[in-house]
């Protein structure tokens, strides 16, 4: 994964909207314990119906790829986040005060909703590898911000938000991130595409994952 991979490209090629990830109001405030739990419950509903919306497109991604490392990976993702990473969710919204019931009939937000139809109708249209590049800004941005703000985090007197955004700093979740970006890389190499299309995809879905933590901090609802 040198600086000539696809990953790489991409993310230099989208740096003016990637910078802006890790200094957005909702992630600042969560990363330093100021966040009103009221958002976090409302960014934690919203983040369970979106995981739905991303195992879809894993599975879609996996059904695709003609490299059955890749989708062999694919699989194992969408796997681990329908089982384990549901359930560690579940807890989640348990803590929150919130049954699993309840989540699953709350409406997403407009956001959240355009956002997972763009992963899908990309994954479900496109090829393997733009499937894989419109969920790479997802796993990837993730561990940029908690990188981008441990420090803020070790001040945070918030048990609950220093364990959530403790996970995109394990060595598990960063070895995941690369094993992604390694099979998006070898499906560049093996089977190519247009760089222009690709970018698009990359740069669309790294606004959405800005626009998600703009949803949740205003706690977006439908006009009508």
């Amino acid at each position: 994964m040198g600086e000539s991979s696809l990953s790489e490209r991409l993310k230099r090629d989208n740096n003016d909207l990637w910078a802006l990830l890790p200094q957005h109001p909702f992630v600042k405030a969560l990363y330093s314990g100021d966040l009103p739990l009221d958002r976090f419950r409302f960014y934690a509903v919203q983040d369970y119906n979106y995981l739905v919306g991303l195992v879809k497109s894993l599975s879609l991604a996996a059904s695709k790829s003609w490299d059955f490392d890749v989708a062999r990976l694919a699989l194992s993702h969408a796997s681990f986040l329908a089982s384990t990473e549901m359930e560690n969710y579940e807890k989640l919204l348990g803590e929150l005060g919130l049954s699993l019931s309840e989540v699953l009939r709350e409406e997403p937000a407009p956001t959240n909703e355009a956002y997972v139809n763009f992963m899908i109708a990309t994954c479900s249209t496109g090829t393997a590898l733009e499937c894989m590049v419109s969920l790479l800004p997802c796993y990837w941005s993730y561990r940029d911000i908690a990188l981008a703000n441990r420090e803020l985090l070790e001040n945070n007197g918030v048990d609950l938000y220093r364990r959530w955004a403790s996970v995109y700093l394990s060595r598990e979740y960063g070895d995941a991130v690369d094993e992604y970006r390694r099979a998006v890389d070898r499906l560049w190499e093996e089977e190519g595409g247009v760089y222009q299309r690709l970018n698009r995809i990359f740069r669309k879905a790294v606004r959405y994952e800005y626009m998600f933590w703009d949803m949740a901090w205003n706690m977006e609802k439908w006009p009508v």
